[in-house]
């Protein structure tokens, strides 16, 4: 934990995050809550994407089992603490509001991915500086250079192509359950409910990981600084000669005749 403690501490400074990493872990029994020092529960029902904003913007670490969730939302369905009901499957819970037809809104639930009901009770959501949990995925939010540049440090060794997923309405399932099921990198638009509960900028995206990425990235973002790649990206000018901004292996390049 102490090394992903100080890998996020490293790309928190190289990025200039606005809100700390936050990690998450998934226990079977709510019980394992109890095991968490300075853990904080709600005193009222929330939707999850409050938990994760209070997490990363608080410092916060926060527990919560389905009662802590409002009833019958998409919250619990995602992170598997029971199944999807009927209404969420027949197009009538969100289609009367974000598709024209049924047909749409049933597409849309059967596109959806979550994580298999019946093995989670709980939910752990904190910094990762904090050190008090074991997370099982990470989520970092940040602006479009950001999101570019912390990807570029993964790609940096052991290249491959980042593919990503939009569902549209419920960014939760694109970033978390998706990254949980395939634990690879994760990023999407956060959607109309998190920004509205959440309070998630007009400027951030969100991507999850594996823990173990963190690393990885903060190697990558190191070695990219040593060439210049940083953030915040220095503007060169839409008017000027753009030879003379490049690196001097790509002005070799551009030389040749």
């Amino acid at each position: 934990m102490s090394n992903l403690k100080e890998a996020g501490q490293r790309i928190e400074k190289m990025l200039r995050l606005r809100t700390f990493i936050v990690g998450i872990q998934l226990f079977e029994k709510a019980e394992g809550l109890e095991e968490i020092r300075k853990i904080r529960r709600p005193n009222s029902k929330r939707v999850f994407c409050q938990v994760i904003t209070m997490a990363r913007t608080y410092g916060w670490t926060i527990g919560v089992t389905s009662e802590n969730l409002i009833r019958n939302s998409f919250c619990g369905v995602m992170l598997g603490f029971y199944d999807k009901p009927d209404f969420m499957r027949n197009g009538t819970y969100k289609g009367s509001i974000w598709f024209e037809n049924k047909e749409d809104a049933k597409k849309y639930e059967e596109s959806i991915i979550i994580i298999p009901s019946g093995k989670f009770n709980a939910v752990v959501v904190g910094p990762i500086s904090s050190g008090n949990f074991t997370p099982d995925l990470i989520l970092i939010y940040g602006n479009a250079a950001q999101m570019i540049l912390l990807i570029n440090g993964y790609q940096w060794k052991d290249y491959e192509r980042m593919t990503f997923h939009c569902v549209g309405e419920s960014s939760c399932a694109d970033v978390i359950a998706q990254c949980y099921l395939s634990k690879k990198p994760s990023l999407s638009i956060p959607c109309y409910g998190e920004r509205r509960f959440g309070h998630v900028q007009d400027d951030e995206l969100v991507i999850a990981m594996a823990p173990e990425s963190l690393e990885k990235i903060a190697e990558g973002l190191e070695k990219l600084s040593e060439k210049g790649i940083r953030y915040p990206i220095p503007f060169f000018g839409v008017q000027t000669d753009p030879n003379e901004g490049m690196p001097d292996i790509f002005k070799y390049y551009h030389s040749l005749k």
